[in-house]
């Protein structure tokens, strides 16, 4: 169930969300993401960063944004990430982004288990995508997510775990 827990702060992005297959685990500075992808491409995730070295000063800097890397349990393999960041003042809403560069069945599984696990920790969840990436926008909304805002470039997304729960894809990996 995803009933909201009241959790303190530090208990909110532990140190491992797994399942029997895959697992998140806290970026490592070491991890490179941004160079398995076209520049491009990077930017539909992240804007204004340009390498992972600059991804890495960024994350060690702020206190908003946390990042996760997808990795196999079998044999420990990268496959994808994600990064959260704090919307409002109190913590309580949060946007996630990322993306996968190998296994996407593995991905979306691992893409369910995160906004499980922050809807369950009591979050209102949220993504955005550019309206030039139509993959990011299936996607979102294959898992649940559900358009509440458009710009001229962009869309708002949210998502609950009513939504979530009886995506056909959270049935196909935790039911």
């Amino acid at each position: 169930s995803c009933r909201g827990k009241k959790v303190c702060k530090e208990e909110i992005m532990p140190s491992l969300i797994s399942d029997n297959l895959i697992k998140w685990v806290p970026y490592d500075k070491d991890e490179k993401i941004c160079e398995r992808y076209p520049i491009d491409n990077w930017h539909q995730a992240v804007h204004d960063i340009d390498s992972d070295e600059a991804w890495a000063a960024f994350l060690s800097e702020s206190t908003i944004v946390r990042c996760y890397v997808l990795k196999l349990c079998s044999n420990d393999k990268s496959i994808a990430f994600v990064y959260t960041m704090q919307e409002d003042i109190k913590g309580k809403i949060i946007s996630i982004h990322g993306g996968g560069w190998e296994n996407p069945f593995m991905y979306y599984r691992g893409y369910i288990l995160m906004i499980k696990y922050l809807l369950e920790s009591g979050l209102k969840v949220r993504t955005y995508c550019q309206l030039s990436n139509p993959a990011a926008i299936r996607f979102s909304r294959s898992v649940g997510f559900v358009p509440y805002r458009c710009t001229e470039d962009e869309v708002f997304m949210w998502i609950s775990c009513k939504r979530l729960t009886s995506s056909k894809l959270y049935g196909r990996f935790y039911k």
